[in-house]
């Protein structure tokens, strides 16, 4: 069984695919990068080499319909409008006909809501949305490389709006709570602290056969 981790970060469950393409996962791949970045502590993140590095803004380097299982954390709200749409192509395409995709990003909802009901102040509400690649705590060093270890987030869902991007995309979605998943074994991959305040969305890749269908009968008000 072929289960993608799609954006891991420094969460590298066995019997998954574990991809990412942060600057930690290169040092990690150079020992001598690795032990510099030690001393300097420029990453804070203990990485793996065993991370399969790739560009999720790429075309995914897995056949058509090769993937049972893609499970992908706080990544998506990192890639731009169109760049999500295109990650979220990829999945369909390399997933297997029912195969599960499930996605968790944080909720724009609650934050907004946070600020609406005075629980956070007009100048916190960016910070909140973590969109700016700068941080109050950076020394010199690290103002000059956050934008190459830093990925702020760059488009922003709730879950009526990832649900119908679900359905655009060939997938029959659903909302899901934490470790809720027809993923038998998402308690080793899903991490709760993750899920907290967080859209989380999980489907199956619709068969083509009944997308085709589906369509037909969109298009056909007769057979309504």
């Amino acid at each position: 069984m072929l289960k993608l981790n799609l954006g891991c970060g420094s969460h590298i469950p066995n019997g998954w695919v574990n991809v990412d393409y942060a600057m930690g996962a290169w040092i990690a791949k150079l020992p001598i990068l690795s032990t510099i970045n030690k001393k300097l502590k420029i990453i804070n993140f203990d990485w793996s080499d065993r991370i399969f590095i790739h560009d999720l803004r790429k075309q995914f380097p897995w056949a058509d319909n090769s993937v049972d299982v893609i499970y992908s954390s706080h990544t998506l709200e990192h890639l731009s409008k169109s760049e999500g749409r295109h990650f979220l192509r990829e999945c369909h395409r390399v997933l297997k006909p029912n195969g599960i995709i499930r996605i968790i990003v944080p909720d724009l909802r609650a934050i907004i809501d946070k600020y609406t009901q005075g629980k956070i102040a007009a100048d916190q509400v960016l910070d909140e949305l973590y969109v700016s690649y700068e941080s109050p705590r950076d020394g010199a060093l690290k103002r000059r490389l956050a934008p190459f270890i830093r990925f702020p987030h760059k488009c922003m869902y709730d879950t009526p709006t990832l649900l119908r991007i679900f359905s655009e995309m060939g997938f029959e979605g659903t909302s899901k709570g934490a470790f809720e998943s027809e993923i038998d074994d998402v308690r080793v991959i899903e991490q709760l602290d993750r899920t907290d305040e967080a859209v989380i969305v999980e489907g199956k890749k619709i068969p083509a056969h009944i997308s085709k269908q589906v369509n037909a009968m969109q298009l056909d008000p007769v057979k309504l």
